[in-house]
């Protein structure tokens, strides 16, 4: 092996990037500070509503109590007619792609999520991005999006990184493109603008402001994490360039510069430590995780379902909790509770929300909770008891301002029974003479009176 300052890292990581057998699936995890005032099943019917007859809709899948799975596909998008040549496999690549990434990995975590009744989601499948190589291979990129039981809305961006390459920071991928096919969610017509100039980021601005809309308009907070599935991980770290530093370690200090990669002093936060959980690997550095098993086994799909099967039905509940902690974490008063009938229904809700994830367990598969619970000891996400104590206070801040706030209605509505029960007095007055100046001693004295309540009332206040 070359030394490190005389490798052209240019040149050498896109090379052996291209050899990297990967699935990256982009999870955006999102809650709204406004949906503890949504029943989750009506919110589950607006999203339903909004999405399953959408033209964008290419495929629907749903998680019944029962833990049975129903999917449903819809019509394709037509393909415009300078690639009509394209049809057959795009056709063929598209169908492999809903199998896999949704059928069939679908199955796999129910396999480990046997009787888990509070599983319950509908997912819905776009029509895929499609990226056309200088070498005429497809490129597909699918976003889907998730409506779970408990609340929890997650979008997710589906890559195959198998014919892609890495940039030099080892962090962003490419494809050597000539043309793409985008479809366009704002049209009803179900066929692929060619060439378009628009992105992912389009169709995921698209799909977030749908989700705003909702109830006459929501603010969604959000939290997302990177999940690199690695199948040939043992083979990628045979090579020469990988002999001193792993693959993984690589990837999870990524993006380098050319700097960081070329120096003899290594940052602090460079990791080389990984989790050997038996069945998979993984190692994180905040929303970043590397999932990879030590099977060396040539058979692509088989490794990848065996770790995103296990990986997400460990992951999405924890990811889950901690997108809950972190939305509350960024403040209380987002959630614009103004008495204590709100801060009860948004505690109870909060509630339901971690109770929904009770079924992690109860499982039969030890795995998943052993998982689980490694995901929690080692997140980054970890709160401390400082930052819960912080967060605690925040709610007792809120009961508090609460609590004053109707005291302060009550003092007020005290003060004007009080006017009204001397204005009656006055009438009482009135009855028995008729005399100005008794009725205007009265009602001096009134006036008098309540000016001086209304001083000490403010004053004990203050």
């Amino acid at each position: 092996m070359k030394k490190t300052n005389s490798i052209n890292f240019t040149e050498k990581i896109p090379e052996v990037s291209k050899q990297i057998e990967e699935i990256k699936i982009t999870c955006f995890y999102m809650l709204s500070t406004d949906l503890y005032k949504i029943e989750n099943n009506k919110l589950t019917e607006i999203i339903i509503k909004k999405f399953e007859n959408h033209p964008a809709t290419i495929m629907t899948l749903i998680a019944t109590e029962d833990n049975q799975l129903f999917s449903k596909k819809h019509e394709p998008w037509k393909i415009p007619k300078e690639l009509q040549h394209l049809k057959s496999e795009v056709d063929e690549k598209t169908n492999y792609y809903l199998d896999l990434y949704f059928t069939k990995l679908e199955k796999a975590k129910q396999n480990y999520l046997s009787c888990a009744k509070s599983n319950r989601f509908f997912k819905f499948v776009f029509a895929p991005l499609i990226e056309l190589s200088l070498e005429d291979e497809l490129h597909f990129f699918f976003v889907t999006l998730t409506i779970f039981q408990n609340g929890s809305i997650i979008i997710e961006l589906f890559e195959d990184l198998r014919s892609s390459f890495y940039a030099v920071d080892f962090f962003s991928s490419y494809t050597k493109m000539k043309a793409n096919m985008f479809p366009d969610f704002k049209q009803k017509s179900r066929t692929y603008s060619y060439n378009s100039n628009q992105q992912l980021f389009n169709i995921l601005n698209y799909i977030k402001h749908e989700l705003s809309s909702i109830n006459g308009g929501i603010q969604l907070s959000e939290r997302f994490f990177f999940l690199h599935f690695i199948t040939n991980m043992s083979e990628m770290n045979k090579m020469d360039f990988f002999k001193k530093d792993k693959l993984y370690t690589w990837m999870i200090n990524a993006p380098y510069s050319i700097q960081s990669l070329s120096s003899k002093e290594k940052s602090k936060y460079y990791l080389t430590n990984y989790f050997d959980l038996d069945s998979i690997n993984y190692i994180n550095k905040g929303a970043n995780y590397i999932i990879w098993n030590d099977d060396n086994s040539n058979d692509f799909e088989s490794n990848f379902l065996q770790q995103a099967g296990l990986f997400l039905a460990s992951a999405t509940p924890f990811f889950q909790l901690v997108c809950l902690d972190e939305t509350i974490m960024d403040g209380l008063e987002k959630f614009k509770l103004s008495n204590d009938k709100q801060l009860i229904k948004f505690n109870e809700w909060i509630h339901n929300y971690k109770r929904s994830s009770l079924f992690i367990y109860r499982i039969n598969h030890r795995a998943v909770f052993d998982l689980f619970t490694h995901l929690q000891q080692n997140s980054y996400f970890k709160h401390d008891e400082y930052i819960e104590k912080i967060k605690q206070e925040e709610f007792n801040l809120l009961k508090e301002r609460n609590q004053f706030n109707e005291l302060q209605k009550n003092r007020i509505m005290e003060i004007m029974l009080f006017i009204v029960s001397l204005v009656s007095i006055l009438q009482v007055v009135d009855i028995f003479t008729n005399n100005i100046i008794i009725l205007s001693i009265s009602a001096f004295i009134t006036i008098v009176l309540s000016i001086v309540i209304l001083i000490y009332r403010i004053t004990n206040d203050v």
